[in-house]
This record gives C-alpha cells, structure tokens and sequence, in this order.
C-alpha cells in the first residue's frame, strides 16, 4: 500500500490508480470493491469462491447476484446506509451464492473508501464452512454431554478442593429421595455415612494431589427414607482455568450388587454346612482325576482325614474289581461321552475293608463348555446290598412269575400235546429201529426220525426249562448255548416276523450265573425288541469279549426306538407304554435286577426312529467241566424179565407207541386212558407189577390218581411220566415211595432204564 506521508490522489483518478496499484490477486481471501451496489472490482480469490472463471462475470453485475435470497434485503439497506453515512468498518455474518446455486457461509469486513464518484465499499470475505462445522459439532457435543448428564442412571457430581458439592446431576434425587439443589455449595460429608467419611475425604485428596483417575472404595450414603444405599465413585481431577483443580465423580449404586454378594456369602455357608453335616459323602475331582474337594463324610467313608484325601486319584480308593470300570467311566465323563453316572461302586479303604457307595455323579462345566470337574455324591448302600441279597429269593419268585406271564401260555398249551406227538414218534421209532438191518435204508429213515424226534424233545425242554422254576445254583455257563436255545424256541413264532443275526464270538468266555434266571432275561429283552418292530424288522444278537475280564452281551433292533423320557424310565418297575393286558411292566427291570446280581453293567442306547441297543456286560469266569450228550440211540440191552404194566394216559399215540415198545421188551400191558379207568380196573381185581402213569390227563390227571392207587396197593412202583418236571410234580415224587419221574418224551433206552430196577 502507499506511504501515510505520500500526497492523496485526486477523486478522479483513486480508483484506477490506487486500486491497481494493491496486488489483490495474491490476498488469499475474496476482495470485492462495489459502488451503489454495483461490482466495480473483484479479486482471484473472489471469483474462485463463487465459482466464476473471469472477472468481466462479476464486473457490473449487482452484488446482490451473490448473496442469499433471503439475505439480499439485509445487505442492500446496510450498503446503503454506510454509503450514505460513511460509517466507519464493520463485521458480519451472511450466505454467499455461487454461480452453480451452492449457497455458503461467509464472514464480510466491510469498510467504506473514497472514489472519483464518491464514495464505495470495500469488502473482505472469507468462507467460513469449517468454522460453522465446529461450531455445530460444539452445539452437538454440549447438547449429548448435557443429555447424558441429565439421563444418567449414575450420580455425576463435581467437588472442589475442600470437598464442597458445586455440580449434581439430576440422578441424584432419583436414588436418595431429595433435590439435587439440597446438596449444592454444602459439603459430602454430612450426607455419607459416619464410618465412611474419612475413607472417602482421604480419597479425594489423593485423585486431586496425583491427578490419577481412580475408583473409590465403598461408602454408603443416606436416602431421604432414613436408609443407607450403598455406592462406589469413578473419579479424577479435572483443571480448571485460573483456579485450582475440581474433582470430577461418577458415582454408581452397587445396592443391589452388594445385597446378591452378601445372599452369595450367605448361601455358600449354607453350603458349606450342609456339605460338612451330609451324610453322603461329596467330592470334587479334577479333569486329571485327583481330588479337589471332599467332605467330612467322604473322608469317614474313606477312614481319611480330609486333607488326606486331597491331591489323591479318585480310582486309588476303588476296589481292585471295580478299578477297570471305573477308570472307564471316568475317561468317558472327561471326555464328554456321557454327561452323567449313577452306578454301585465298591471303595476300598487304606485299612483294608471296603463298603459298598452308589455313585451319583455329572460334569461341572464352566461357561465356554470345557470341564472344570466331575461332582460325585457317593452314599453308602452296604447294607442295602445285604438286604437285596436276603431278598434273592423272592425276586427269583418275581422272575418266575414274569416268566409264567410271557410264556405261560405257550408253555402250558403246548406241552402237553407236543410232548405226546414227540414221545409216539420216538417210542415207535426207537422200538423198531434195531430190528432193521444195520446200514439199511430203513434203519437210515428210523435214525432220522429219532434225531428230528429229539430235536424237537430239546426245543420244548428249552421252552419248559424256561417256564417252570430253575436251580438257583451257579455254574459255569456259555451264554452263546443259551442264546442258541432261545434263538430255537423263538424262531418258529417270535422271530418269524423278523430277521435274525447272530453274531456270536466263537472264543466267548464263560460267566457263573444262574441259566434259568438269564434265559429269562434274554427271552425278555428279545420279546420286547420285537415287539418294538415293525414287519422284517432286524434283530441283532452280538457277543464279544471285552477285555481280560469280561463279555458283552448286545441285543440291536432295528424298531421304533424311545424318547429321551422313556428311556429315562425304561428300568422303573411296573412303567410301560404297552396297552393294557400286554404287559406289565416289569421285563426290563427284572432284567436289570438279574444283570446287577450277575455283578453285571447294563446300558440302552436309544433314539427315535433308530432303534434299540442293549448293552450288557458280565465278569468272565474260568470254564467248569464239560458234560457229554447223552446217547439217543443205545445198542440192544440183555432180555429183561416181563413185567405187567398198568399203562394209564389218554392220548392214543403215546398208548400205541409205549405199548409196542414194552411188548418189544417183552413185558405185558394193559391200557387205561383216564385216572378213572385205571382206578376201575384196580378194583375189579387189576394187580399190575408197574404203572406209568402220565401226570397231565381231564379228570383226576396225575395227580389226583396216583394217592388213590396208593392207598390200593401201597407198594407198586409207579413211573410219573410228564415233560413238565415242575414243583408240583416233585412234591408229588416226594410225597409218595416208590414213585420215580419218567421225563417225556423218551424213547426205548430211557423206558428200559427206568424199567430195569423194578425187574426180577
């Protein structure tokens, strides 16, 4: 610009001469010299704010063209005045319109100069867009900060140096009852508990000496109620222009938190004394095995101290006979196999006794899943197990009743009329078979006759075995032979419907068990498999050895399966889901009872729609001695002595057959075909040396014959032939000498050696 001492240009040549004098291209903000509201001159800057590309756009063009509509009366009146008054420089905001239409904010520095016409007005003009942004977002941040102060669920409050309040926010009077404006200008500490004020002053002091944010301790503070809440503050120092340091709180109820942690408290004493006044044992073990916890009765059951058992594996306490398993069934809870046990484990303590616990046990998992440890109640059942012992008997009974119910029908139809075909075949065939040449095709048909005869004789000793009450003594058993035999009295009715596989392992080891009881077991669990199939179902009979001490037993079907909460109470006693009349519910759990007294395991697997797996698992046992077959078919006994046989049954087969194997033998025979005509010709003067009598005849049958032939002659040897050596016949056996059993059906060697003590 010119030197203040240089002489003023005349009027009519300042414009020209002084203006161009100013390098207005190179000021970096808009310049803009008007007249009368007229563009006279403008700068670089200028023309690239409203987007022109010359000068000759703007020059004599109104300068109105570039401002705002509704900002345009505004401006023109305050040119006009301060042409007109020559008033002196002034600043003010206004919206600048570009040449696209784009409006933008602008700051104007409007100053009146000289020109050859008069006067004009000299303008600087600066986009303020940025600024105007700023001072938004400002508006914007006061308004959230000023929105959450006045929302928050938290107390926010200011503090000055000597602990006095000069900010509360409204949560105040939402959670002590009383306006914030109470609280203003006075100090904390008559509001805060008595033992809480000097923890909280000395508090205060540290955040504003360190200027360190940090969390206060507790302190609890009075509610208009008289009550005390319970708060703790998140504070710091925040400086203050010209004066000291404020703090600057947060303050949240912890109320509520503090009650829950003080009910948990609570509860875990609670927990603690029922655990240590239970009279079941609990422990806690680890997912590497060892011990965590254990309580007072855990460590009596264990005769252990407590601190003892600490540290220790769970499987050491175990029995020598139950470690295998047990070990098992831990790897498998670890594992996540199964998510829960109940077994009778056998504990072995340092003394050297034991006793018998069940198990109760399930994984304890923390929150991502993982296993934190296996939770095990263990109560001690010895004296259970004793009782269950004592009452063998009576669940034999139990057994022997399911046993009539699923086959008693069967058994007792069939017998009667099987045994009689069977013994007429067989009686016939083995009195003529040695009466053929040797190696003729006849005595090839007899022999084949007597094998299907006896065939047949072993299916239905197997149906009788299974129907009438078995020896409870223990012996060494192959439980593929009982399998086979149940397979053979099924597999023309049962099983007809369905498909069968065998699976048996060639090599099984034998079990001590008692047959009858596992035969009914069996039949069970194949009856109901069946029954859960539909047509050409799949029954699947598996056994295996599993590892050095034990065998597995599997029966797979291929059936409708069970849900979750049938299964749960699949060996409740007395549940079914049959219809009435078609069971009783009690086959799966005198299974399970016969499995546990076997010192067995069993296991169902099942699901929906896919089928039934019963697992089952025995302890093997060393093989007891063989036993030959006995023979069928015997060589030609020496001629016996003749006898006079009363021969008393009603079926005309057996009466053909045994009569021609008795005059075979060479003795002499007089028929009866009732209780009732044997009786009659007893008393019409009848003396015979021998009566077979059959035990199952209308009438008196056996039974209520043979007392009265008894009391006639008391000493005549009678053979009580019946294929259903049950307790009734043994009483009758008992009851009266001279009476001996003659099992149907039998052939020429068994009636010869039940003839040969009575000849002379």
């Amino acid at each position: 610009m010119p030197s203040s001492e240089a002489p003023m240009p005349s009027p009519g040549s300042f414009t020209s001469r002084w203006m161009e004098s100013l390098p207005l291209d190179a000021v970096p903000i808009g310049v803009a010299l008007s007249q009368k509201g007229i563009y006279l001159q403008v700068n670089a800057a200028f023309l690239k704010m409203f987007g022109y590309e010359h000068e000759s756009e703007v020059i004599g063009r109104p300068l109105l063209d570039t401002i705002e509509a509704r900002q345009r009366d505004l401006v023109r009146l305050r040119n006009e005045e301060r042409e007109r008054t020559g008033s002196g420089p002034t600043e003010y905001e206004t919206v600048g319109l570009r040449k696209d239409g784009s409006i933008f904010p602008e700051l104007l520095y409007i100053t009146v100069v000289p020109l050859a016409e008069g006067v004009g007005t000299l303008a600087f003009l600066t986009e303020i867009f940025e600024r105007k942004q700023v001072e938004t977002r400002l508006r914007e941040s006061e308004l959230l900060f000023r929105t959450y102060v006045e929302q928050s669920i938290d107390v926010i409050f200011t503090l000055d140096g000597k602990g006095t309040f000069t900010f509360v926010s409204p949560a105040w009077e939402r959670h002590f009852g009383f306006p914030a404006s109470e609280v203003l200008g006075r100090p904390f500490a008559p509001f805060v508990h008595p033992e809480d004020v000097e923890p909280c002053l000395q508090y205060l002091l540290r955040v504003l000496s360190t200027g360190h944010p940090e969390t206060s301790p507790p302190y609890r503070v009075r509610h208009a109620d008289g009550s005390w809440r319970r708060f703790v503050a998140n504070g710091s120092a925040m400086a203050a222009p010209s004066r000291a340091p404020i703090f600057l709180g947060v303050a949240h109820d912890i109320t509520e938190e503090h009650a829950a942690q003080e009910a948990l408290r609570e509860s875990e004493q609670q927990l603690h004394v029922i655990f240590e006044t239970s009279e079941a044992g609990i422990i806690m073990v680890s997912p590497q095995g060892e011990i965590q916890f254990a309580n007072r009765r855990m460590a009596e059951l264990l005769g252990m101290t407590v601190l003892g058992l600490i540290g220790t594996p769970y499987t050491d306490h175990l029995h020598e006979s139950e470690k295998r398993v047990g070990d098992a069934r831990m790897r498998q809870i670890i594992s996540g196999e199964v998510q829960s046990v109940s077994h009778d484990r056998r504990y072995l303590r340092p003394d050297g006794t034991d006793f018998w616990g069940h198990l109760s046990g399930r994984r304890l998992e923390n929150p991502d899943g993982t296993l934190r440890a296996l939770v095990g109640v263990i109560t001690d059942i010895t004296d259970r197990r004793l009782a269950e012992e004592q009452q063998r008997l009576l669940q034999a009974e139990l057994h022997q009743a399911q046993k009539l119910e699923s086959l008693g029908s069967l058994a007792g139809g069939v017998a009667h009329d099987m045994n009689n075909v069977l013994g007429a075949i067989l009686g016939l065939a083995s009195a003529h078979i040695e009466a053929q040449p040797p190696g003729s095709p006849t005595q090839k048909a007899f022999a084949t006759i007597i094998k299907a005869a006896v065939r047949g004789g072993n299916m239905l000793k197997s149906l009788l075995s299974f129907a009438r009450q078995s020896s409870s003594d223990l012996l060494a058993l192959d439980l593929n032979a009982i399998l086979r035999e149940e397979v053979h009295l099924l597999e023309r009715t049962t099983f007809a419907k369905v498909r069968l596989v065998l699976d048996l392992a060639p090599d099984l080891r034998p079990i001590q068990g008692d047959a009858g009881a596992l035969t009914h077991g069996f039949m069970n669990l194949c009856v109901n498999a069946v029954d859960a199939m539909a047509e050409n179902g799949t029954l699947t009979l598996r056994t295996r050895n599993s590892g050095p001490d034990w065998i597995e037993v599997q029966v797979e079907d291929t059936g409708q399966g069970m849900p979750k909460e049938v299964l749960e109470r699949a060996l409740d006693p007395f549940f079914t889901t049959k219809e009435v009349g078609k069971g009783t519910g009690l086959g799966l759990s005198i299974v399970y009872r016969t499995v546990k007294a076997h010192h067995g395991e069993m296991e169902i697997q099942s699901e929906p729609g896919r089928g039934t797996c019963v697992r089952i698992r025995f302890p093997a046992c060393e093989a007891g001695p063989g036993t030959g077959k006995p023979p069928w078919v015997s060589e030609t006994g020496s001629p016996l002595a003749s006898l006079k046989v009363l021969l008393v049954d009603d079926d005309e087969l057996i009466q053909s057959s045994v009569q021609a194997i008795l005059e075979l033998l060479g003795h002499q025979t007089t028929p009866a075909l009732s209780g009732e005509e044997a009786l009659a010709l007893v008393n019409r003067g009848l003396r015979p040396d021998l009566i077979i009598l059959d035990m199952n005849m209308p009438g008196l049958g056996g039974a209520g014959t043979l007392p009265l032939l008894r009391a006639l002659m008391p000493r005549v040897p009678v053979l009580l032939a019946t294929g259903r050596a049950d307790q009734t016949a043994q009483d009758l056996v008992q009851a009266h000498p001279y009476v001996s059993m003659l099992a149907k059906p039998f052939g020429r060697r068994e009636l010869q050696a039940s003839l040969a003590p009575y000849v002379q």
